[in-house]
């Protein structure tokens, strides 16, 4: 008998957990709404508070204006079915001007997924996480006060293919991305013109990636690393870092490895001498834990390793905001299998029969075409100038007919 109500039980689990929902959400949403594509609900809280989590709620197009969104230890999801807040078209559910934070998963909501906002004005953080298994993807993040994402002491996060601009007030304390954790990985985004650093992982960070990311024009380092001491084995592999005010730096370096990466014309800044760091792309870089090589770095910097290069990367168009590699570029083919990731910007898997190529964007004939950019030079980098007012999908090749990024989480 016991053994029967365990299998009824367990049946009954599996089954509550396979047949998660999807809800929707529109600002001129019903208070009575029923959650349907035609009858949304108004606010995600609503929505939770009477389907749940462990389903998928989808924001229709619209400016969501002055609230915070909480979401709570109770509204977690599962690995199978997390609590998914999905724009219905990227980047046009619009998050804007909260007193505190637009989005922010509270410590103990696991498993929760970001996808697609555009996300300015908060006063705090554009979207903040203290919880493990949290996936911030697709959103554009930009005009924050404090940080663009911020996300600590958390496990198994995972941030990607995101835009995170001009966020911050203060040059010391207001970051692109302010992240501390184990097991997180930071891939294929694109940080730029942040008051501090473009990716600071402070306090301590360990057993991590950080790869595929387009860092510049921020105006403290690129990637700042604080490895937790004793544990460390962090990557940073395969980004591109230029025009910021340092390079790559760490610090407590246990087992890093910084290859594949391109990392130039970042201004000379150093910290004190109180602060004993390690830096890359400028200044000393001695720590005997941490595996340098097959980095180009402009200007030269003695310590690259014995694959290491100095030289123009030749991009596309740099003062566009355009660094894809021409077929000129010495970065081609001078990176190592050993380092590279499993998936590149633009979600493809790397050949596995030629050397990969440095930096975030892998040489691609298709990107050098002025077509392949003609409808987003204009919007590109700054959008609010010129034509249009939407987003270009940067994450999408010419004549590529699947811009999807939405791969399964890992």
């Amino acid at each position: 008998m016991l053994r029967k109500v365990i299998l009824i039980t367990i049946l009954f689990l599996w089954c509550c957990d396979s047949f998660a929902a999807t809800y929707w959400i529109a600002p001129d949403g019903r208070v009575s709404g029923k959650g349907t594509e035609y009858d949304p609900f108004p606010c995600i809280e609503d929505a939770l508070a009477r389907v749940g989590g462990g389903n998928t709620f989808i924001f229709k197009p619209g400016v969501y204006l002055g609230t915070q969104i909480t979401i709570l230890p109770e509204h977690s999801g599962t690995s199978q079915n997390p609590t998914v807040l999905k724009s219905e078209n990227k980047y046009e559910a619009v998050l804007h001007g909260s007193p505190f934070h637009n989005i922010y998963v509270k410590e103990g909501c696991k498993w929760v997924v970001i996808d697609g906002f555009e996300s300015s004005g908060a006063r705090y953080t554009g979207i903040k996480s203290n919880a493990d298994y949290t996936v911030i993807r697709n959103c554009r993040i930009h005009n924050n006060a404090l940080q663009g994402i911020e996300a600590h002491d958390v496990y198994g996060t995972v941030i990607e293919n995101n835009i995170v601009e001009y966020n911050g007030e203060h040059l010391q304390y207001d970051h692109g991305m302010y992240v501390d954790g184990e097991n997180l990985t930071i891939r294929n985004n694109i940080v730029r013109f942040n008051s501090g650093w473009g990716i600071h992982l402070y306090p301590e960070i360990a057993d991590s990636r950080i790869e595929n990311n387009l860092v510049y024009g921020n105006n403290r380092w690129g990637i700042c690393l604080y490895s937790k001491p004793g544990v460390g084995s962090n990557m940073i592999v395969n980004n591109t870092i230029v025009f910021n005010s340092g390079g790559i730096a760490v610090k407590n370096g246990l087992d890093e490895i910084i290859a594949n990466n391109i990392i130039v014309n970042n201004t000379m800044w150093m910290f004190e001498k109180s602060e004993p760091i390690r830096n890359l792309g400028q200044g000393d870089f001695s720590d005997n834990n941490v595996v340098i090589d097959y980095n180009l770095c402009f200007p030269r910097y003695s310590g690259a390793g014995p694959h290491g290069i100095c030289a123009d990367p030749k991009f596309l168009d740099a003062p566009k905001g355009t660094f894809y590699l021409t077929d000129a570029s010495p970065a081609i083919g001078k990176g190592s299998q050993e380092y590279t990731p499993e998936r590149d910007f633009f979600n493809r898997s790397p050949s596995k029969d030629k050397a990969s190529d440095l930096g975030c964007f892998p040489y691609d004939p298709s990107l050098l075409s002025s077509a392949a950019r003609q409808d987003w030079y204009y919007k590109w980098p700054f959008l609010y100038k010129g034509k249009g007012t939407t987003m270009p999908d940067l994450w999408k090749l010419p004549g590529s007919d699947d811009s999807d990024t939405d791969y399964k989480y890992k």
